[in-house]
């Protein structure tokens, strides 16, 4: 290998540029597979097992990280021992999730949840908000409504978009701000439970069209509340028990540290990526007869594949909430307790709450959560605009917990220092979207064109919704298709 070459392999950030200047030579190790899936988080991972040990084909899975799992994120309390989950939290028992975890002998139940006591307060201003939750009683038919209006549309959104109808066919309902949805559906008692159980993920909840809402919020989701489909967790308490099941089935076709270069895809079915590992520092050439990308389809991520105009065109459309969770801890924050972010303004002035006034962006920290029992740790989950930092992320739960101090509202214990972080993760974009006037030009079917263009099938939130039952129910429908044209 020339010093040159060295020179390109060792400087990353060189290499979207330089991309185009890398022979075959460069590599160190060749790869003939019939797959190439790139990202290993549900939808990638699910893919892998199922076009292996299902239907025969040879892949090899490009992970960017150490590990499978994606959003699924399992830390070890150091003050107890036992593990907590801050990523994916539980499990949709909907579709194949149920013989997904059979498969990989991983044993499931319901989650052991702790009983909290949740206190409100405005995050921004520091100061109590007298906010009183709706009781059950007026939820439950909030949700009944809730279901029996979006049921007639279950077909068109889940698993994907497979059967969406025609742009001049949309329902009206997908196509209103939620606002409005929720105003004619009367469900003004349950939009604050959608909203902190999954809703969030879209950020401005009440502006967002309702066909986006409901991929952070679907009858899954809305059945779970009225009973119809249980939620469910490993037996272990380790989300991630699942996801290293199947790294150990699938051994060696996993490349981990790594991400793609450079590509080359061709339309008469033969794929050449240029794959680098990051912590050996070499490349390997994988070709393959296809490539499944599994990946948020943003176009910085997309950069090395040399989208054509008709990908870009579409792709580009795209707009990301993102999504934050970390573990934290402080002597001030109350264990047992949930402290959740409700905005002073949410209460008029004759003291009733108006349950529709809730966090937005550019950036929001959604509730301090105490894991419970006896340790110290607090989930915290943020959501902003897509571009958010990390250090933001980290930067705001530190200043909406010393302005909850500083106010009182949160009771200062002496000598308690800063907050601490104890775990970090961000799972950048997702809540993938586009605005109403896209839809109605036909967006969806644009998007679903694009599958097996240039050898090239595509997996993911921005092809279903972010959750990971019907990310695998959406594989399902997908891989006979990509397998029929191998």
């Amino acid at each position: 290998m020339t010093g040159f070459f060295k020179f390109l392999l060792a400087s990353s950030a060189f290499m979207p540029a330089l991309s185009a200047l890398l022979p075959e030579s460069i590599a160190t190790s060749i790869v003939n597979k019939d797959v190439a899936i790139v990202g290993g988080g549900a939808s990638g991972a699910y893919a892998a097992i199922r076009l292996k040990e299902d239907y025969g084909k040879s892949i090899v899975l490009i992970e960017k990280q150490a590990a499978l799992g994606g959003h699924v994120n399992t830390y070890t309390d150091s003050g107890t021992g036992l593990p907590v989950d801050f990523g994916v939290n539980v499990f949709n028992d909907w579709g194949p999730a149920r013989d997904f975890f059979d498969r990989m002998n991983v044993s499931v139940g319901p989650p052991n949840r702790a009983a909290l006591t949740s206190q409100y307060m405005d995050f921004k201003t520091g100061i109590a908000t007298p906010y009183t939750p709706a009781s059950f009683a007026d939820i439950i038919p909030a949700f009944n409504r809730f279901y029996t209006a979006v049921a007639p549309y279950e077909a068109m959104l889940l698993p994907g978009y497979f059967d969406f109808p025609p742009a001049n066919q949309i329902p009206a309902d997908l196509l209103i701000p939620f606002g409005e949805f929720i105003k004619k559906h009367q469900l003004e008692t349950a939009v604050n439970l959608i909203f902190e159980t999954t809703g969030l993920g879209v950020g401005h909840l009440t502006n967002t069209l309702t066909i986006w809402v409901l991929a952070t919020f679907n009858t899954p989701m809305i059945g779970y509340f009225l009973g119809l489909y249980p939620l469910i967790t490993p037996t272990s308490g380790r989300n991630i028990e699942l996801y290293e099941a199947v790294a150990a089935r699938l051994g060696s076709d996993v490349r981990y540290h790594s991400t793609v270069i450079q590509s080359i895809r061709s339309a008469t079915g033969n794929v050449t990526l240029w794959v680098k590992n990051h912590s050996a520092n070499t490349i390997t050439l994988v070709k393959a007869k296809k490539l499944l990308l599994a990946i948020p389809p943003t176009l910085s991520n997309l950069a090395p594949f040399n989208l054509d105009h008709q990908e870009h065109s579409v792709l580009s459309k795209f707009e990301y909430s993102n999504i934050q969770a970390g573990l934290v801890t402080h002597p001030s924050l109350p264990i047992q307790n949930s402290l959740v972010n409700i905005p002073n303004d949410a209460i008029f002035p004759n003291g009733s709450t108006d349950y529709t006034v809730l966090p937005k962006p550019p950036l929001f920290n959604v509730r301090y959560d105490s894991i419970g029992g006896n340790s110290t740790l607090f989930r915290v989950l943020l959501v902003g605009i897509q571009g958010t930092t990390t250090s933001d992320g980290k930067n705001l739960v530190k200043n909406d917990l010393n302005r909850l101090i500083a106010q009182g509202t949160v009771p200062a214990t002496p000598g308690a220092g800063n907050l601490q972080i104890q775990a970090w993760v961000n799972h950048g974009p997702m809540h993938a979207r586009v605005s109403k006037q896209e839809l109605q030009q036909g967006f969806i079917q644009k998007l679903y064109a694009l599958q097996g263009r240039k050898s090239t099938w595509w997996t993911g939130g921005a092809w279903s919704c972010n959750f990971q039952a019907v990310l695998w129910a959406f594989d399902d429908e997908l891989l006979p298709r990509l397998v029929a044209t191998l």
